[in-house]
C-alpha cells in the first residue's frame, strides 16, 4: 500500500468512526486505523533493512520536523491536547517537543509517520471535545464548573486512548513478520538520532504534572466514553478550533 493510499484509507476508517452512534463499530474503526498505520511502518522499515526497492519514494525519504499549532496562548484544554497528540506520536515513532505554554508541538521523524500522527490526532481530538460537550449539555458536570468539569473528563480520556492506540500497535506487531518488532525498535533510534541533532528545545515541558484538581468523575467518564469511544458526529467548526 503507497502512503496516498494509506493515508486514504485511515481517513476513511476515521471518518467512520466519527460518524456512527454505535461504540464498537467506532472502536474497531479507530483500532484498526491504528493497526495499518503500525503495520506500513513495518513493511517501510523491512524494505529499509533489507535494502529493497530503493527507487521507492517512502523507502528513500528523509526524516522531517514539523510544527503543529494546538491552540491560543492561554486557552484552556491545550495541555490535554498535546497529552493526546504525545499519545499519538509516542505509538507512531514521533518524537515530539512541546513548547513551555503548551501552544504548539513540533513532531521529529518521517513524513508518512507524521501524516498519520496530525490525521489520528485531528480526528480524536474532535471526537473528545464531541464527547464532552455531549455530557455538558446533560448536565453531568452538576456543581463543578464546566470547564474545570471539561479538562478533567480530557484527561480521563486521553488516558483511554493511549492504552487503546498502544494495544492496537502491539496487535498490528505481533501480526507481523518476526523481525517487525526489530526493526520498529532501529527506527525508533533514528529518529532518537535526528531528534538529539536537529532538536533546539531547552528544559522539560510542565504540562503534564497536576497543577489543579482532578474531577473523579468527570475523568472516570472521560475514560470510559474513551475506552467504549462512544463518539457523535463532529462539526467543523470544532476542527478549526483545534488548529
Amino acid at each position: 500500500m503507497s502512503e496516498e493510499r494509506l493515508l486514504d484509507k485511515i481517513g476513511k476508517l476515521l471518518a467512520q468512526a466519527e460518524g456512527t452512534d454505535n461504540e464498537h463499530e467506532a472502536e474497531a474503526f479507530v483500532t484498526r486505523a491504528q493497526e495499518l498505520a503500525t503495520a506500513y511502518a513495518v513493511d517501510l522499515e523491512l524494505a529499509r533493512a533489507r535494502q529493497a526497492a530503493r527507487r521507492l519514494k517512502a523507502v528513500e525519504e528523509t526524516f522531517e520536523q514539523r510544527r503543529l499549532v494546538i491552540g491560543a496562548k492561554g486557552k484552556r484544554g491545550n495541555k490535554q491536547l498535546v497529552l493526546l497528540y504525545l499519545g499519538v506520536a509516542q505509538v507512531n515513532d514521533v518524537i515530539v517537543n512541546v513548547a513551555t505554554d503548551s501552544t504548539f508541538v513540533i513532531g521529529f521523524g518521517y513524513p508518512a509517520d507524521l501524516d498519520v500522527v496530525e490525521q489520528l490526532w485531528a480526528s480524536l481530538a474532535t471526537q473528545m471535545a464531541s464527547a464532552a460537550a455531549r455530557r455538558l449539555r446533560r448536565g453531568e458536570h452538576g456543581a463543578v464548573a464546566a470547564v474545570s468539569w471539561r479538562l478533567s473528563f480530557y484527561e480521563g480520556w486521553v488516558h483511554a486512548v493511549q492504552l487503546r492506540l498502544s494495544t492496537a500497535r502491539e496487535h498490528a506487531v505481533a501480526s507481523a513478520p518476526s523481525e517487525g518488532a526489530l526493526v520498529l525498535r532501529d527506527k525508533g533510534e533514528r529518529v532518537k538520532a535526528f531528534h538529539d541533532q536537529e532538536s533546539e528545545a531547552r528544559g522539560t515541558w510542565r504540562g503534564s504534572r497536576g497543577d489543579r484538581r482532578v474531577h473523579g468523575s468527570a475523568w472516570r467518564a472521560g475514560e470510559q466514553d474513551g475506552r467504549n469511544a462512544r463518539l457523535g458526529d463532529p462539526e467543523v467548526e470544532q476542527r478549526r478550533q483545534i488548529g
